[in-house]
């Protein structure tokens, strides 16, 4: 063959797999083009969200904060009415600064609403969080302790191990402990006092324990946390009074 064929049957086979490359782009082209708008889609979708998602983190912070501002509120009373029988007598004019209250229990209604209000909007929010377990504790004060156990309860399945989701649970314990449901009371304050990553004071993990024991009747269990507080927390705030319930046993034991 000579070497002008020989050339020529190069070319040939160039082409060939030239053409054959362009009927294969030419066939994938529709699919690539959709891949890559995929691609697009998903990167401007993923800048998207995380705006969304700062966005709602920014609009539950707002609204955690002005339920605080509403909690911490100044509370200002109204002036005492005239005395009736001085007929000369007038009542001081009442003092007024924006934003406060004539009374606590105003001004935690007011506080609980919001925070109940945020703790519904942006559940799983670490402002939502945090206005469940406020917004316990006020229920609490108000003796709602079925709806401040439901809050509690709330922040320990959302915050599991972390420091709300540990105050969440002994919220909560106080919470059953008092409302009469002391056994479950115990069983929570145990699993504290036991676990090896609380980070909750231990001493006052066994004030409570030792508190749950008594309610429960549990003489025993209740003298062997009072004594840990004063042999391993000498210099604790609990210690006189952990000391005087080991004295009170003494001198029923003795009787």
């Amino acid at each position: 063959m000579k070497r002008s064929e020989r050339h020529h049957l190069k070319e040939n086979a160039l082409a060939v797999k030239i053409a054959s490359s362009q009927m294969v782009f030419e066939k994938r082209k529709r699919e690539i083009a959709i891949l890559a708008s995929l691609v697009i889609l998903f990167a401007i979708g993923g800048g998207i969200y995380v705006s969304y998602q700062r966005a709602e983190q920014a609009k539950g912070t707002d609204l955690l904060a002005d339920a605080l501002t509403t909690a911490s509120a100044p509370v200002i009373p109204p002036p005492p009415p005239p005395d009736p029988s001085d007929p000369t007598s007038i009542s001081p004019a009442a003092a007024f600064q924006p934003g406060s209250f004539t009374s606590e229990n105003r001004r935690a209604e007011a506080a609980l609403e919001k925070f109940m209000l945020t703790a519904e909007t942006y559940p799983e929010s670490l402002a939502g969080i945090t206005a469940s377990y406020h917004a316990a504790s006020l229920l609490v004060d108000f003796g709602r302790r079925d709806e401040a156990e439901l809050q509690y309860q709330r922040v320990v399945d959302v915050a599991g191990a972390s420091i709300y989701g540990r105050m969440a649970r002994l919220g909560l314990a106080e919470t059953k402990m008092y409302s009469g449901n002391v056994e479950a009371a115990i069983q929570l304050f145990e699993e504290e006092v036991t676990s090896v990553d609380s980070q909750m004071p231990l001493d006052g993990l066994l004030m409570q324990l030792g508190r749950a024991y008594l309610l429960a009747n549990r003489s025993m269990e209740a003298k062997e946390s009072f004594a840990r507080i004063v042999d391993e927390f000498p210099g604790s705030s609990y210690g006189l009074v952990a000391q005087a319930e080991l004295d009170r046993f003494e001198i029923s034991e003795e009787s």
